[in-house]
């Protein structure tokens, strides 16, 4: 028996699927035209899948571009991190209280160890393992598909929040993704985290009671250990650059920021949400070079344009960093010419 058309409902053996989400089909364009309306509300580019070793994961169906949003998300549950606020607003129960019925059963369904507990301790015990930083607000919030997105120290997506709406969470892919690639998020995306050795990662993440094993953590023990030293490497680069700077040794910073950079590009798939900030600290370097008369090189304009057209591509939260270190950077290089001309 062949397939139904989800406009016309007609029963067909060569119909046509949605190229966005390979979930429906149709007919032809005309019936997937006339049923876009109602089918855009749910068509999506991946689908909760089990995953090995790992319960559930979300897993696209079809090629997704660097830089494309796949998903965009409002909270189930706010939680402020003021202990007063937190009194003041209602209960994690009350929230669900409020939920409808269905957004109520997936949040159930979302991971906690006792499922026999009370369902206030359900409740509490969820928050705890899925919820999100919302840095704008000073709260943690519960998604209802984000926390399906699993851990890799290789991520292949990042969320973002949108500007003026900081509890909606956007989700985009950082790099080309195939169909059928899991899509996975970094849980600990610090520069700090990020650079740490597996080990150390692993310590991190113990928090959402799991042992990491992406394709880093993954690898054989000697090519583990050739990972490890590179970011051990990239670390010393990066506390470099401001023991540099509080001596204003601006040439041995700029050295130290490029050498940060070409590390982090050597193993770029596994640094791509860190790398903006990186390029964009190299610039700053740059900049006070020129404001100072010691750099030769001009390269401030090309690490600019790659500063902003990769925080771009990762989202408003990454646009808004970047906008917030230009006026910082601009200002800062103000003052230093001003001081530099007051002493001679």
């Amino acid at each position: 028996m062949g397939e139904k058309c989800c406009f016309c409902e007609k029963i067909g053996n060569s119909l046509l699927k949605c190229s966005a989400c390979g979930c429906v089909s149709y007919c032809n364009q005309i019936c997937q035209k006339s049923d876009w309306k109602k089918h855009k509300k749910n068509c999506r580019s991946y689908k909760l899948v089990e995953v090995p070793g790992k319960d559930f994961g979300l897993v696209a169906v079809r090629n997704i571009k660097q830089g494309e949003a796949l998903m965009k998300e409002s909270p189930l549950l706010i939680q402020s991190k003021n202990v007063t606020e937190m009194k003041k607003g209602p209960s994690l129960l009350e929230q669900f209280e409020n939920l409808s019925k269905s957004n109520q059963t997936n949040l159930l369904k979302l991971y906690h160890e006792n499922p026999r507990d009370t369902l206030a301790n359900r409740i509490q015990a969820i928050f705890i393992a899925n919820a999100c930083d919302v840095t704008a607000t000073n709260a943690t919030a519960l998604y209802q598909t984000i926390p399906r997105m699993n851990h890799s120290c290789s991520p292949n997506v990042v969320w973002s929040w949108k500007a003026r709406s900081p509890y909606i969470k956007e989700v985009r892919a950082v790099r080309d993704v195939e169909a059928g690639e899991e899509l996975c998020t970094n849980y600990i995306d610090s520069f700090e985290a990020t650079f740490s050795s597996t080990q150390d990662r692993q310590h991190l993440l113990q928090r959402w009671k799991f042992v990491c094993q992406c394709e880093v953590c993954s690898l054989p023990e000697d090519k583990k250990n050739e990972n490890d030293l590179l970011r051990q490497k990239i670390a010393l680069q990066h506390q470099l650059i401001p023991k540099y700077m509080a001596n204003w040794k601006i040439e041995k910073a700029v050295e130290a920021a490029k050498m940060k950079v070409q590390l982090m590009k050597s193993i770029e798939t596994q640094m791509m949400t860190t790398l903006p900030s990186a390029i964009l600290e190299l610039y700053e370097m740059c900049r006070l070079g020129q404001v100072l008369n010691t750099l030769v090189e001009d390269e401030c304009e090309d690490l600019l344009k790659q500063a902003k057209e990769r925080s771009e591509k990762l989202g408003d939260r990454f646009v808004h960093v970047f906008q917030q270190k230009m006026e910082q950077i601009e200002e800062e290089c103000i003052e230093v010419a001003l001081a530099r001309q007051r002493t001679k």
